[in-house]
């Protein structure tokens, strides 16, 4: 196997080499965008983010593509632009006017700029280049499309590139435009159609270039958060007035460890679960005490089960391997669903999603959170400005908060409120630091909730034209009664943070010493819980009342026989249950009294603890300890509620927030380890504690590595036939060429795509199950509008909607295929304003060729390739009074 693995890897470099000569070009010219992007965005920054150390230039990119795009979305929204490169190509004249203009008002000497940044400058540039083209490697050996939800996101991308205006088609709702949050999208369409890619190349590029601007911001808030240690800023001013430690070179090491915890780290199921599982040197009981999704018992005792063999009846396991690299397909996707949800009787139910950064990337589906992902880091960059800047947000800065984080309500709109509440959290800890008087007075408490107002009020009117058409899945809140988190699957999940974290806020405790404000974190935090109780409860009653509005939440009483049968059992499970809670609590507990030191009661009290000219903890640490609460709440919450959908689980709710506290808690521990082992500035525990502290950062860190390391082995080489093949498909990030549908079906698709061109028109294919890329492919491949595409997809985007969009379209398409009638077909034809009727390989499968014949007979078939064909619809054909 050396000798094999030796012999792959020189041949990986010629392969590698062969294919940056063949598509390099296009990495370079993406590359190309996204810095042209964030120079048109820089003069801005360095006027609005002035209270960043780097004046925001490792934001820029990110702020830069937000921007650029905003303003490309909004003027072809309100019509005064086409969807063409052209008109992208004036958006960005337009920032870039915009950001001059703004910038000549308040001038920054750029040689002092230059000469303090040039360090990060350059780190951050190559940062950006590594990882683009890093990832891009990694895609153009496993460049696929169609598995999971990539046809979706391709039909999406593809969609938007063929809208003439906006808001865009729906190509898998002809007629109807996307009821999804797609700036996203947008702005991956935008690239494409700059760089004259097509979507299926535009795909893997987008997953590579949202990796590195992922990276940099991550990069570019530890970065400045670290650095911010080395300066103290005047008064209601930006200037440094005393320079000293860090310096740029730790503040860059610091960074880079964020973007190893944020973007590259994995959580512990790998080594803890999925290495001893493979070995089979498990036992059961140790695989029933983690009692994940896949990985709760080996196969031999789940099949003995089935047969009726008693669990303490021993079985015969087969043999185990320790090399990764023999563990099979997709064995790495099983780490995103650790969490598993039980009901009274102890049967797995309801599927949980955990996911985190690494395991987006690797799976590379292009979907909403993982498109808001860099841009949710630069609204925590954002809200660290806020807090160094040492004055209150001016107008200019209100509209640029607005623009940035009001586009993740865009973006994923789950973020929008999360990020709004870290940069009011942000403006508070300003004000509670430059108060002294480790409390907020009654005009602080108005100036927070004008400034949420406001920033809440700019993204309504910012994002109008995207809010007014906007339908989702989302009906209210449910009480989650019966499935609270285990803490072994929590700490499964958030293992290496929660070691570093846990350090952090022990130390900090013993940096307050008496200043330590227990009473008000015990007040906090025993607030949010009975506040958390009686509002589950209360929804629990309100269900109880009029069952309608509980959904499937409350499924579970009847089930059980009645409230009186279910209440001991739903006592037992919430006390056995309680240690993430708890766990949780405390955090808060621990945030909350450091965060609002305690206050003298009398002026000669001289017990308490108090600075009254400075906090007792600098700006960085405070932000940190924000970053930490605010992930801790978002963990917190859905052991009680979670949001209303239609999978009537917690599901989504644990996925969207665990996947924020992922980013908070990867920034924050990047900061704490440093706060801990290097700040001599601050009080550090005695040298053992910190080596020990070292040491264990660096085992978890390793451990959480272990996966993106087997786990990239797995994708580019064992998934895709690479290590047993001496001659291997070339690579490419064209993943249209590896799209799960025939090849006579794909040439076909294509044809049809050259054919028409720009042209607008409607196409009927068959009807199938999502997750299957050969329905809804033409729609898929090409943007060209279906009748209908994925139903079950298009029912959760539309909501309470759905039935009256959709109407009996399923039911027609179904018709128009089998009934051998061609008078009886035109009618749905022409209601859908059909202009081609595709007959491939689905169609043929799904319902025969008896239909067909109509087709034969009536219309003109065209871009045939075997048995795939299309056949064009004329007005004559319609014409059933004709002789």
């Amino acid at each position: 196997m050396q000798t094999r693995f030796t012999a792959l890897t020189g041949r990986q470099i010629t392969v590698i080499a062969d294919w940056l000569a063949r598509e390099g070009w296009i990495i370079v010219s993406w590359w190309l965008l996204a810095t042209l992007a964030g120079t048109a965005v820089l003069p801005l920054s360095l006027r609005v983010l002035g209270g960043l150390p780097d004046k925001g230039y490792t934001l820029a990119r990110a702020a830069g593509l937000l921007l650029v795009g905003f303003v490309f979305w909004f003027l072809g929204s309100l019509g005064f632009l086409q969807n063409t490169p052209g008109s992208i190509l004036l958006s960005w004249l337009l920032v870039l006017a915009i950001s001059l203009a703004i910038y000549l008002k308040s001038p920054v000497n750029l040689r002092s700029w230059w000469a303090e940044n040039r360090r990060v400058v350059i780190a951050a540039e190559l940062l950006f280049i590594v990882l683009l083209v890093g990832w891009a490697v990694y895609r153009a050996h496993q460049p696929e499309l169609s598995s999971t939800e990539k046809p979706m996101d391709l039909m999406f991308t593809n969609s938007i590139m063929r809208s003439e205006t906006f808001p865009p088609n729906d190509a898998w709702m002809a007629g109807y435009s996307i009821s999804y949050y797609y700036f996203g999208y947008l702005l991956s369409a935008s690239l494409a159609l700059t760089s004259g890619v097509p979507g299926t190349i535009a795909m893997n590029m987008m997953i590579a270039l949202l990796f590195a601007l992922t990276g940099l911001t991550v990069f570019g808030v530890a970065y400045n958060l670290v650095r911010s240690r080395a300066f103290r800023y005047k008064q209601d001013d930006d200037a440094v007035e005393t320079p000293g430690k860090p310096g740029q070179g730790t503040a860059v090491l610091v960074g880079l460890l964020a973007v190893v915890l944020v973007i590259l780290m994995g959580n512990f199921e790998t080594v803890l679960i999925e290495a001893p599982y493979r070995a089979k040197t498990a036992s059961e009981d140790y695989l029933a005490f983690w009692d994940t999704k896949s990985r709760y018992a080996y196969p031999e005792r789940l099949a003995a089960r089935e047969s009726g063999i008693p669990d303490d009846t021993p079985v015969t396991l087969s043999e185990g391997t320790t090399n990764p690299a023999e563990w099979g397909w997709l064995w790495w996707f099983d780490a995103s669903r650790i969490l598993t949800d039980r009901d009274l009787q102890g049967n797995r139910v309801n599927e949980v999603i955990d996911e985190f950064p690494q395991f987006s990337f690797l799976l590379a589906d292009v979907h909403p959170h993982v498109l808001a992902l860099p841009f949710a880091a630069l609204a925590l960059g954002l809200a660290l400005n806020v807090l160094l800047r040492r004055r209150p947000p001016d107008r200019v800065d209100i509209v640029v908060y607005s623009l940035c984080i009001g586009a993740l309500v865009f973006l994923n709109t789950w973020d929008g409120p999360v990020y709004m509440v870290a940069l009011v959290g942000a403006e508070g800890l300003r004000r509670l630091m430059q108060g002294g008087r480790g409390r907020l007075l009654a005009a602080d408490w108005w100036a927070l909730v004008k400034l949420l107002a406001a920033v809440a009020v700019l993204t309504v009117l910012f994002y109008f034209p995207f809010l007014v058409g906007f339908r989702s899945q989302a009906a209210g809140v449910l009480p989650n009664l019966i499935y609270p988190t285990l803490f072994r699957q929590y700490f499964i999940m958030f293992g290496p943070f929660l070691f570093i974290l846990v350090a952090f806020l022990v130390v900090e405790v013993w940096r307050a010493g008496i200043g330590m404000n227990w009473r008000l974190g015990l007040q906090i935090a025993g607030f949010l819980f009975f506040g958390l109780v009686v509002f589950m409860l209360a929804l629990t009653l309100v269900g109880l009342l009029n069952p309608a509005l509980a959904g499937p939440a409350l499924n579970f009483i009847d089930q059980n026989g009645g409230i009186n049968n279910i209440l001991l059992p739903f006592l037992e499970r919430r006390v056995t249950y309680i240690v993430t809670t708890l766990v949780l609590l405390t955090g808060i507990v621990l945030v909350i009294g450091r965060v609002f030191p305690r206050t003298a009661a009398t002026s000669d009290d001289e017990s308490a603890f108090i600075a009254r000219r400075a906090m007792p903890y600098p700006p960085a640490t405070g932000f940190a300890l924000l970053l930490v609460g605010l992930g801790l709440l978002l963990t917190l919450v859905p052991e009680f509620v979670y949001l209303r959908d239609n999978f009537g689980t917690r599901m989504n709710t644990i996925f969207k927030l665990y996947y924020q506290s992922w980013l908070l808690f990867g920034i924050a521990s990047a900061y704490a380890l440093y706060t801990l082992l290097a700040d001599l500035q601050l009080p550090l525990p005695v040298l053992p504690l910190r080596a020990v502290t070292g040491g264990m950062a660096v085992i978890v860190i390793g451990i959480g590595l272990a996966y993106p390391v087997f786990a990239l082995y797995s994708r580019m080489f064992m998934e895709t036939g690479r290590w047993q093949s001496d001659s291997p498909r070339p690579l490419s990030l064209d993943g249209g060429l590896a799209f799960n549908v025939t090849g006579d079906d794909y040439s076909a698709v294509m044809c049809l795509s050259e054919l028409v061109g720009n042209e607008q028109v409607v196409v009927a294919e068959a009807i199938g199950p999502q997750y299957h890329p050969e329905y809804g492919r033409v729609a898929s491949l090409t943007g060209i509008p279906v009748v209908i595409g994925w139903e079950g997809h298009e029912g959760q985007w539309r909501g309470a909607t759905y039935g009256q969009v959709a109407g009996s379209r399923a039911d027609d398409i179904r018709r128009l295929y089998t009934d051998i009638r061609w008078d009886f077909v035109t009618p749905t034809i022409e209601r859908y304003g059909i202009d081609y009727i595709f007959y491939g390989s689905s169609e043929r499968n799904s319902y025969g060729t008896a239909g067909e014949e109509k087709f034969i007979e009536n219309l003109t078939p065209v871009c045939q390739y075997g048995n795939s064909l299309f056949y064009r619809v004329t007005g004559a054909a319609l014409d059933t009074t004709a002789p």
